[in-house]
């Protein structure tokens, strides 16, 4: 499964949730969730060649992270569930 980036749902409380400096997410199939940050993907294709991209212009969003995936994450608020 490929990583798709969605918008941000609304009923997160980032009151309970830490500010972020700098986070690398592994993923394993879990939700992440992130708003004000930066985002950069890692995935590798079915062959195992490495991609790279920035979400720019994607501050607030969420996505399931396949475990083909990392995620570096820096500034504001992120959360995994």
């Amino acid at each position: 499964m490929p990583f798709k980036e969605e918008a941000l749902v609304e009923n997160i409380d980032w009151e309970q949730v830490d500010e972020n400096t700098v986070q690398v997410i592994t993923g394993k199939g879990q939700m992440v969730y992130w708003k004000g940050s930066n985002v950069t993907i890692r995935e590798e294709d079915s062959e195992g060649i490495e991609m790279k991209r920035c979400l720019y212009g994607v501050p607030n969003g969420q996505a399931i992270v396949p475990s083909n995936t990392s995620l570096y994450i820096t500034t504001r608020k992120v959360k995994e569930a």
